[in-house]
C-alpha cells in the first residue's frame, strides 16, 4: 500500500519548467490587442501540452471564451483541439472526444480543411488509445484524403504514420510497414524532427511485434536521437518505452530496466498518465522475466492503480461538473431573488413619490386654473393613459417575440444535434474498410451528402464463394431519404440471407419497399435506384443487375458501360410486377469497376451554369481510372468543387470504385 500511495503522489505532482519561450509569450499576451490575444493563448496552450497539462487546459479555455466574443470559429476550433489533447494526456478520453468533435463541427461550418483534418486525426488517435481500432481507421482514412487533397506534406506525414500505427495494432504488418515507410520518407522531406521521430519509433515497435529485436532497437534508437535533438519530452518518453520493450525481447533485462526508468522519469515530468501506466505494465513484465518477482508485483500494483485512476477519472469529472452546475444554478437563483426585491423596493418608492407630486399638482390646479384649463388637463391625462397602455402592449409583444426567438433557436439546435447523430448512425451502417480490403486490391468511396445526412448509400457483404456490392440512390435527400437508406440496408441484409442473385434481390427489394411504404394504397410514391454486383472469389466473373444505375467497367484502360433497366425500385407509377436483367461479365485482375448515383452528373456549374451531364461524367471516370485507386476520391472532390463554384450542391452524390 505504501508503494501505491507513493506512486499516486508522483502521478499528480508537477514541477516548474524553464519557460523562456512561455515568458516571452506571456509578455506578448499583455501587449496584444483584441483577436491577437486568441492566437497567443493558443500558442501558450500548445507550449504547455507536453510540459504542464493544467496550464494547457487553462489557456485553451481562455482562448475559447475570447474567441466566442469575436465569433472567431477557426481560432475556437484550434483551442478546442488543444484542450482535448490536454485532457487526453490526463487520461480523460470522454472530455477529449467531446472537444475534438466540437472542433470538427466548427471547422466544417467555415470550410477549414486543415483544422478538419487535425480534428479527425485527434479523434482517431483517441479511439486508438481506447483500442477501438476500426473507428480509429475510419477517421484516419478521412484525414489522409484531406491532406492529399491539400498536398500538405507535414499533415500527410503525420496522417500516414497514424494510418500505419493502426495497421500495427490490427496485426496487418505488411500494410503497416508500407504506410510507416511512406510516412518516414515524407517526414524527411519536411526536415521536421517532431515528425521524423514518430515513424522511426513506430517502425521499431513494428519490428518488436514481429520478433526482430535488432531492427527494433536500430529504428527506435534513431527516433530517440531525433526526439532528443528536438527536446520533445513526449517523444523521448515514448521512444524510451519502446526501447525498453525491444531490449526485453532481446533478454537484455538490465538495459531494458534502465531505459524504462528513464521513460518513467520523463513521463512523470510531463504528467503523461497513459504513458506512465504503460511503463509500469512493461516494468512488471521485465522484472517477472528476470526472476525479481517482488518488484514485478510492486510494478503490477502500480499499473493497476494507475489504470483504475484513469478509469475513475471520468466518474470524478462528471461528479465535479454536476456539483459546479448545481452551485451555479443556486447562485443564479439567489441573485435573481435579490434583484427582484431591489426592483420592488424601487418601484414602491417611485409610486410614493408620484402620489405626492400628483396630489400637489391637483391641489395647485384646483386653486389657479379655470374650468376650461381643467377640461384641457383632463383631456391630456386621458391621452397619456392611452399612450401608457400602448407602450405596455408594445413591451409585452417584444417580450413574447424574444421568447419565441429563443424557443426557435433551441429547437434548431436540438434538430441540428439530432441530425448530426443520425449522420453517425449512417456512418456506422457504411461498409467496414477492413472487409473491403480483404476482398479487393483497392477501393474508394466518394460520399458527398447535400445536407448533413444522405439519401445515397453503399452496401457490402462477403458470402460463401463470392462478394456482393450494392449502391443505392433513394428518392429526395436529407432526413426523409436518409430514413429510407436505413430501411434498404435492413432489407438487403434480410434478402441476402437466402438469395444471392442480383436480379432476384432487386425484385424482392421492390416488393418489400411497396409493402412497407403501403404504396398499393397510394400513400407514397417514394423509391430508389439500385445496382447490385456479385463478384466470384476467384475474381474471374461478375454478375450485375441494375435499376436505373449503370455499371462502368475499365478493362485494359477501355471503358465499358453496362446499361441498367429503366424500372426503379418502388413507386407505383410503374408496373407492379417487375423483373430485372442479369449481365454476366468476365473480369481479370487489375480491372476496375465503378457505380454512381446521378448526383454528380446533375450538378449545376461551369461557365454557363449548366448540368455536368452523363457524357462528361463517363469521360471523368475513364480519366481517373488511370490514377492509383486511393487518389481517385480526391480528384473527384477537386473536379466537383471546381465545377460547382459558388453554387449550392444540387443533390446527394456517391461514387464507389473497386479494383479487382
Amino acid at each position: 500500500m505504501k508503494y501505491i500511495l507513493v506512486s499516486l503522489c508522483l502521478f499528480f505532482s508537477f514541477q516548474l519548467f524553464a519557460q523562456n519561450e512561455a515568458d516571452s509569450l506571456k509578455v506578448a499576451l499583455e501587449k496584444a490587442k483584441t483577436e491577437d490575444k486568441i492566437d497567443i493563448l493558443n500558442e501558450l496552450s500548445e507550449y504547455f501540452r507536453d510540459r504542464d497539462l493544467d496550464f494547457a487546459v487553462r489557456y485553451a479555455e481562455e482562448a475559447i471564451a475570447l474567441g466566442e466574443r469575436f465569433g472567431a470559429l477557426d481560432k475556437i476550433a484550434i483551442a478546442e483541439i488543444n484542450k482535448g489533447v490536454a485532457y487526453r494526456s490526463k487520461g480523460d478520453s470522454k472530455v477529449a472526444l467531446e472537444q475534438f468533435l466540437k472542433a470538427l463541427v466548427s471547422a466544417e461550418k467555415i470550410g477549414n480543411l486543415p483544422i478538419q483534418a487535425d480534428a479527425l486525426h485527434k479523434i482517431g488517435v483517441t479511439y486508438l488509445f481506447q483500442k477501438d481500432f476500426y473507428n480509429a481507421l475510419k477517421f484516419a482514412e478521412k484525414e489522409e484524403v484531406i491532406w492529399r487533397q491539400l498536398d500538405d506534406k507535414v499533415g500527410l506525414a503525420s496522417a500516414v504514420n497514424f494510418h500505419g500505427l493502426i495497421y500495427v495494432n490490427l496485426k496487418n504488418y505488411d500494410l503497416a510497414l508500407k504506410k510507416l515507410e511512406e510516412s518516414l520518407q515524407i517526414a524527411r522531406q519536411t526536415n521536421d524532427k517532431d515528425l521524423i521521430y514518430k515513424p522511426l519509433t513506430n517502425i521499431g515497435d513494428l519490428y518488436y511485434r514481429m520478433g526482430n529485436a535488432s531492427k527494433a532497437i536500430d529504428y527506435i534508437s534513431q527516433g530517440l536521437k531525433v526526439s532528443e535533438e528536438a527536446n520533445n519530452k513526449f517523444g523521448i518518453a515514448t521512444s524510451l518505452l519502446n526501447l525498453g520493450k525491444a531490449y526485453m525481447l532481446k533478454k537484455d533485462y538490465a538495459t531494458a530496466k534502465e531505459s524504462l526508468q528513464k521513460a518513467l522519469e520523463n513521463s512523470i515530468e510531463i504528467q503523461a498518465l497513459p504513458t506512465i501506466r504503460n511503463i509500469y505494465n512493461v516494468l512488471s513484465e521485465v522484472y517477472e522475466k528476470s526472476g525479481e518477482f517482488d518488484k514485478s508485483l510492486f510494478y503490477h500494483k502500480l499499473y493497476k492503480s494507475a489504470d483504475d485512476s484513469l478509469i475513475n477519472k471520468n466518474v470524478r469529472q462528471s461528479i465535479n461538473e454536476m456539483e459546479l452546475k448545481y452551485e451555479a444554478k443556486k447562485k443564479e437563483q439567489e441573485m435573481q431573488t435579490i434583484k427582484m426585491e431591489k426592483e420592488l423596493l424601487e418601484k414602491e418608492k417611485e409610486v410614493d413619490w408620484l402620489i405626492k407630486i400628483g396630489l400637489s399638482i391637483v391641489t395647485l390646479l384646483a386653486l389657479i386654473v379655470t374650468f376650461s384649463y381643467y377640461r384641457q388637463y383632463r383631456l391630456k391625462q386621458a391621452v397619456n393613459l392611452q399612450l401608457i397602455e400602448v407602450n405596455k402592449e408594445i413591451i409585452q409583444k417584444s417580450e413574447e417575440i424574444q421568447v419565441q426567438k429563443e424557443t426557435i433557436e433551441q429547437i434548431n439546435q436540438n434538430l441540428f444535434s439530432s441530425i448530426n447523430y443520425a449522420r453517425n448512425i449512417q456512418d456506422a451502417l457504411a461498409p467496414e474498410s477492413i472487409e473491403i480490403m480483404q476482398s479487393f486490391s483497392g477501393y474508394f468511396i466518394f460520399n458527398q451528402p447535400r445536407d448533413i445526412v444522405s439519401g445515397d448509400f453503399c452496401w457490402f457483404k462477403q458470402m460463401e464463394g463470392h462478394t456482393l456490392v450494392a449502391l443505392g440512390d433513394c428518392t429526395g435527400h436529407g432526413v426523409p431519404a436518409a430514413l429510407i437508406t436505413v430501411l434498404c440496408n435492413s432489407f438487403l441484409q434480410e434478402i441476402t440471407e437466402n438469395i444471392d442473385s442480383p436480379a432476384a434481390i432487386l425484385t424482392l427489394m421492390h416488393q418489400k419497399i411497396v409493402k412497407q411504404l403501403h404504396q398499393e394504397e397510394g400513400q407514397s410514391n417514394d423509391g430508389l435506384e439500385l445496382a447490385i454486383c456479385k463478384i466470384s472469389d476467384d475474381k474471374k466473373q461478375m454478375i450485375y443487375a441494375g435499376a436505373k444505375i449503370p455499371l462502368y467497367l475499365i478493362h485494359n484502360q477501355e471503358l465499358k458501360i453496362v446499361k441498367a433497366d429503366h424500372l426503379p425500385i418502388g413507386d407505383i407509377h410503374y408496373a407492379m410486377q417487375r423483373t430485372y436483367t442479369e449481365h454476366t461479365i468476365p473480369i481479370e485482375k487489375g480491372d476496375r469497376f465503378y457505380l454512381a448515383s446521378d448526383g454528380f452528373q446533375d450538378q449545376f456549374g461551369g461557365e454557363h451554369n449548366k448540368k455536368f451531364l452523363v457524357k462528361n461524367f463517363r469521360n471523368l471516370i475513364q480519366n481517373i481510372s488511370r490514377e492509383p485507386i486511393e487518389k481517385q476520391s480526391a480528384i473527384l472532390l477537386d473536379t466537383l468543387n471546381n465545377w460547382k463554384g459558388n453554387n449550392k450542391q444540387t443533390d446527394d452524390i456517391i461514387v464507389i470504385g473497386i479494383e479487382i
